[in-house]
């Protein structure tokens, strides 16, 4: 069996949103927070969760104890350098617990509403069946990798220090190199991500479609 960790990177300036997406209020039937409804379903996969950000002041009030908040210590080097930061944290955070660092860590962005526990946990039963030579296991959508709603292993580490000390800074460009199993299954609702007053608005206008009064 495999131990399973997960991160919620909420490092975004939000410039488009125009105010913190994180702290966006979900619909009432969620009561809570944006950023709290992608915690809540994280932890649906693991117990182990940590959220990593240059703010964690603003939003350690809104977590419960068991969330270990990360401080991002870069502004603006996009979530490819927040993925690595992330692991090192992660890694260097567990060994002073003397606890065993995690094989895999699920990793999702702070601003995908529609995310579905089922499918998640549906995605992490199939890790253990993953290609021992895989690094990362990830849906795809428009035949480009969504990198920040699924689970990369361990092994990733070395190639991903590589990538950014070359001054890559796309996940496209490092994936496309290596070995990524393919997760099915998920749909556009789940993998929205909300990054303007726009999208955000189309997302509650989704809901309230799919749950009429």
């Amino acid at each position: 069996m495999f131990h399973l960790a997960a991160l919620v990177l909420a490092g975004g300036q939000s410039q488009r949103m125009g105010r913190d997406k994180a702290l966006l209020s979900m619909p009432l039937a969620y009561q809570s927070t944006l950023l709290q409804q992608v915690c809540h379903v994280a932890q649906g996969c693991s117990p182990d969760l940590y959220v990593l950000t240059p703010w964690p002041e603003n939003y350690q009030p809104l977590l419960p104890p068991i969330v270990t908040l990360l401080h991002e210590p870069t502004v603006g080097h996009g979530p490819l350098v927040a993925l690595e930061q992330g692991w090192a944290q992660i890694l260097a955070t567990r060994q002073q617990q003397r606890l065993p660092p995690p094989d895999w860590l699920l990793t999702l962005a702070c601003d995908m509403p529609g995310l579905e526990l089922t499918t998640l946990q549906r995605w992490r039963q199939t890790l253990i069946n993953v290609d021992a030579g895989a690094i990362a296991a990830l849906p795809k959508q428009s035949e480009r990798w969504e990198p920040l709603c699924g689970f990369y292993h361990r092994r990733c580490l070395p190639s991903l220090k590589v990538a950014i000390n070359n001054n890559v800074r796309s996940f496209q460009r490092w994936l496309h190199q290596e070995n990524v199993v393919q997760l099915l299954g998920a749909d556009s609702h789940m993998l929205r991500n909300c990054n303007t007053p726009a999208e955000w608005q189309q997302f509650l206008t989704n809901v309230n479609a799919r749950n009429p009064d």
